[in-house]
């Protein structure tokens, strides 16, 4: 991923950093003295592609701050919000990311300043994209051993980001299609987010499939149990295995006492999707299920 624009980026704001010197708190008038600095800063956050593709997640953003009537000075307010999230980003990376969506709040509430124009150039398609794997979104979302209970599927973002929804799956696939380099917040909406997470790397990483694939409980459900006939595990560790994983995901193990009484058989379910692992043959050795 090309960091030239995110290296000056954070390099102005070291430049900011060191301009507030060694002191305890910033205040209002500090940040009026580097009203300039911190314009040019919101500038070059705004021209990068990830600050574009997550516009509608900004004007929420906005939203919050000025829907609270107790703030008495939005300036400082945006400030130490903008901080809080910076100092919370788990990685350079991703608080590079941070602070291309948040500093451009602080700007909003500083008077404006007469500079020279510049001139910007976006490039959506190589701007701020985190690095290319290796797996499947599957693959990858798998890793995680959790799926947000109310979530329908999740994709992911350029920037490695990866977004639960609850939306019909349908829909979500539809705005897949349509997101192209806009993003998903755009198409789906922030209201059908139900959990996000970003791989626990230092450096994010994107599926080899992440602007096309839409992934659902189901896909999860099936592969996990795929590796597993595949490999040709014994029936009764292929069961436990199954059962101890759709368990930590936040699904369900139980005995089927319905539908396969006689066959000793297990149901897994995983949002709405189902699997039951039994024994075709009394002589079946090694794992089997069916969807």
């Amino acid at each position: 991923m090309p960091r030239g624009k995110n290296m000056q980026i954070r390099d102005y704001m070291t430049k900011l950093f060191e301009a507030f010197g060694d002191v305890e708190e910033v205040t209002r008038e500090m940040l009026l003295e580097q009203a300039e600095l911190i314009h040019t800063i919101s500038d070059k956050c705004q021209s990068t592609g990830l600050f574009l593709d997550s516009q509608v997640r900004f004007n929420q953003f906005v939203q919050e701050i000025e829907a609270d009537d107790n703030v008495e000075d939005r300036l400082l307010h945006a400030w130490c919000w903008v901080m809080d999230r910076i100092v919370k980003a788990p990685t350079s990376f991703h608080m590079d990311g941070a602070v291309i969506l948040t500093m451009p709040l602080v700007a909003r509430y500083l008077p404006p300043v007469e500079r020279e124009p510049e001139t910007i150039v976006v490039n959506l398609d190589e701007d701020y994209k985190a690095p290319v794997g290796n797996q499947t979104l599957c693959e990858l979302i798998m890793e995680r051993r959790h799926w947000p209970q109310g979530a329908t599927c999740a994709t992911q973002e350029a920037d490695g980001e990866i977004l639960y929804w609850d939306a019909p799956v349908q829909v979500v696939e539809e705005g897949r299609k349509a997101a192209g380099k806009h993003g998903m917040m755009a198409e789906i909406g922030l209201k059908h987010q139900v959990d996000f997470w970003f791989s626990d790397m230092a450096e994010t990483r994107l599926a080899t499939d992440w602007n096309t694939a839409v992934i659902t409980p189901h896909c999860l459900l099936l592969s996990y149990l795929d590796v597993l006939q595949k490999n040709k595990v014994p029936f009764d560790e292929g069961v436990r295995l199954a059962a101890e994983w759709v368990t930590q995901l936040g699904g369900e193990s139980r005995k089927d006492t319905e539908e396969e009484p006689e066959a000793d058989a297990t149901v897994l379910s995983l949002g709405r999707a189902t699997a039951h692992c039994f024994k075709p043959y009394p002589d079946t050795q090694n794992f089997y299920y069916e969807a």
